[in-house]
C-alpha cells in the first residue's frame, strides 16, 4: 500500500515537471513588421526570418537572456567577422561584445545576411511561403516562432530588423521604397523642368534626383532614350545630405552602355559601399548629357526620355520618370507680288538680322527637306523647288532668312527676313492648291517693268508716224496744183 502510494507521488511529480518542461519548451513567439508596403492587400517586397540565436531562457523583470548559437549559423560565428560582435564560449553561449549603437548593429545584420545569402541558409519563414506571412492593412505577422534572436530581411532593401521573441516582438520597416524625379534643363533659362526645347545637334543636359529611403540597397539608375537622342556622358553625382552636397567619386558609381539587357541606353550602378552610407532623407543627383539627333521627331509628341531605379534584392523598380523634348520645322515659300509660286530662290538663315552666325543645315536623305546639322560645320544653300521648301530641327527663338540666289526676272530682297519660331512649326496652309497668306515663312519676290529700246515699238511708231505726215504733205502739194491750174 505505501508503494502503491509513493509510487504514484513519483508519478504526479513527474507528471508536474513534465508539464512545465513541455511548457517552456512548447512557448511560441511572434515577429510583427509595421510599416509594410502593400499593393493590392499583398506585400509588394518578399520578407524573411532567419533564427540566429536559440533563446534558452529569459527574465524579463531582470533583463536575463540565455542564448545559445542556432545550429545552422554555428560556422557563421565562428569566422573572424562574425567574432568582432559575439563571443561564444564553450558552451555554445553567445554574448554581444560590439557597440550597442544603430550602425553597429546594422553592419553586423548585414553581415549576417550576406552571409546567409552566400552560403545557402534558408530563412525560417517567409511572406513567399503561403500561410507563413498574415498581412493586415500595412502590418505583416510572422507567429508560431519557436523563442530566439531573429533577422527579419526584406527584398525591399537592406535588413528591417534583428529582435528577439520574448515571446513576441515587433519591428518597424524602416526601407521603403525610394522615389527618382527625371527633369531637363531649358538652355534659353538654365532651368530645369519635364520638357524644353532644342535644335538638332544641340547637347541636351538631364538630371535624375533620387530620394533615398534608409536600407538602400542594390541601386542602380535606368535610363531609356528614344531614337531622337544620342548619348553622351555622365558629368556628374552629387549626395546630398541635408542642406549639404558633395561630388561623389567615380569609384563609388558605375556607368555602363553596353550588353544591356532591359532596353534601356545606359545604367549608373552604385557602390555597396556608397548605398550603405545612405540615408532617409538623402538624395542623389545624376546629371548627364544627350545630343538630340537627325533622327528626332519635330514637333508633335516631342522626343522622350524615361529613367527608372532599380533596388533590393529582387530588382524592384520605382514608377518612371519622364522628360519630353521638342524642336521645330518651317516652310519657306516663295511667291510674286500676285501670291503665284515661283523657284530658283535659294535661302540661308542667320541669327541676327546683320552679321551673326549662319544656322548651319544639310540636305536630308529624301532629297527635299532640309534639317539642321549636327556637326558646327558652313551649311548648304537651301533651294526652293515647286515654290516652297521644309527646314526642320529648330529649338524657339529668333531667326533670319537671307535671299542668296533671286529667281531670274525678279528683285533679290534687300534685307534678312525675320521670323519666329515659339513652340510650334510655322507650316504652310493650302486651300484648293491656292497658298493662304500668313502660313508659313512666306517670302514675296517682285519683278521690275519692261523699260523700251532701240529697235523697239516706241521708235517704231514714231516712223510710221512720220510717214503718214510725209505722204499727207506730198498729197495737199499735188492737190494744190491741179487747183493752181484748173
Amino acid at each position: 500500500m505505501k508503494l502503491t502510494k509513493i509510487a504514484s507521488l513519483i508519478l504526479a511529480i513527474a507528471l508536474i515537471f513534465s508539464l512545465g518542461i513541455t511548457a517552456f519548451a512548447e512557448e511560441l513567439g511572434s515577429i510583427t513588421i509595421n510599416g509594410v508596403t502593400v499593393d493590392g492587400g499583398k506585400p509588394v517586397a518578399t520578407y524573411a526570418i532567419y533564427k540566429l540565436l536559440d533563446l534558452e531562457s529569459y527574465d524579463t523583470d531582470s533583463g536575463a537572456y540565455s542564448y545559445k548559437v542556432n545550429s545552422a549559423w554555428t560556422e557563421f560565428f565562428a569566422t573572424t567577422e562574425a567574432k568582432a560582435y559575439f563571443a561564444v564560449d564553450s558552451q555554445n553561449y553567445a554574448t554581444w561584445t560590439a557597440a550597442e549603437d544603430d550602425a553597429t548593429v546594422a553592419a553586423f545584420a548585414k553581415l549576417a545576411l550576406a552571409y546567409a545569402e552566400a552560403n545557402g541558409i534558408a530563412s525560417v519563414k517567409s511572406s513567399d511561403n503561403t500561410g507563413e506571412f498574415d498581412v493586415t492593412g500595412t502590418t505583416g505577422k510572422f507567429e508560431n516562432l519557436e523563442l530566439g534572436y531573429y533577422l527579419v530581411d526584406t527584398t525591399m532593401g537592406a535588413l528591417c530588423g534583428l529582435t528577439t521573441t520574448n515571446p513576441n516582438a515587433s519591428v518597424n520597416a524602416k526601407n521603403g521604397a525610394p522615389t527618382i524625379n527625371k527633369q531637363v534643363m531649358e538652355d534659353s533659362t538654365g532651368n530645369y523642368g519635364k520638357e524644353n526645347t532644342a535644335d538638332i545637334g544641340q547637347l541636351v543636359t538631364f538630371q535624375v534626383t533620387i530620394n533615398v529611403h534608409q536600407g538602400a540597397q542594390n541601386y542602380v539608375l535606368h535610363d531609356k532614350m528614344s531614337a531622337g537622342f544620342t548619348f553622351g556622358e555622365v558629368t556628374g553625382v552629387k549626395h546630398i545630405v541635408g542642406s549639404t552636397e558633395h561630388d561623389e567619386s567615380t569609384e563609388n558609381y558605375t556607368v555602363t552602355t553596353a550588353e544591356l539587357g532591359d532596353g534601356c541606353t545606359f545604367e549608373v550602378k552604385f557602390s555597396e559601399k556608397f548605398c550603405n552610407s545612405l540615408k532617409s532623407n538623402d538624395k542623389i543627383i545624376v546629371t548627364y548629357t544627350a545630343m538630340l539627333n537627325r533622327d528626332a521627331v519635330i514637333a508633335g509628341e516631342g522626343n522622350p526620355n524615361t529613367a527608372w531605379l532599380t533596388f533590393g534584392t529582387k530588382d524592384h523598380k520605382t514608377e518612371e520618370s519622364q522628360t519630353i523634348t521638342k524642336t521645330f520645322g518651317i516652310d519657306i515659300v516663295k511667291t510674286d507680288s500676285q501670291n503665284k509660286l515661283i523657284d530658283g530662290a535659294g535661302f540661308k538663315i542667320y541669327d541676327a538680322a546683320e552679321g551673326g552666325n549662319e544656322v548651319a543645315v544639310v540636305l536630308m536623305d529624301d532629297g527635299v527637306t532640309y534639317r539642321r546639322a549636327e556637326e558646327d560645320k558652313t551649311g548648304v544653300e537651301i533651294i526652293v523647288k515647286d515654290g516652297q521648301v521644309r527646314v526642320v530641327g529648330f529649338d524657339n527663338g529668333n531667326y533670319y532668312l537671307e535671299e542668296t540666289t533671286t529667281p531670274a526676272g525678279y528683285n533679290q530682297l534687300a534685307a534678312r527676313q525675320a521670323f519666329i519660331i515659339s513652340d510650334g512649326n510655322l507650316d504652310a496652309t493650302f486651300n484648293d492648291g491656292i497658298f493662304s497668306t500668313g502660313s508659313g515663312v512666306h517670302v514675296v519676290n517682285k519683278t521690275g517693268t519692261m523699260l523700251p529700246e532701240t529697235g523697239g515699238i516706241g521708235t517704231t511708231m514714231f516712223y510710221v508716224i512720220g510717214g503718214v505726215l510725209v505722204a499727207g504733205s506730198l498729197v495737199f502739194l499735188v492737190t494744190k496744183k491741179r487747183m493752181g491750174n484748173q
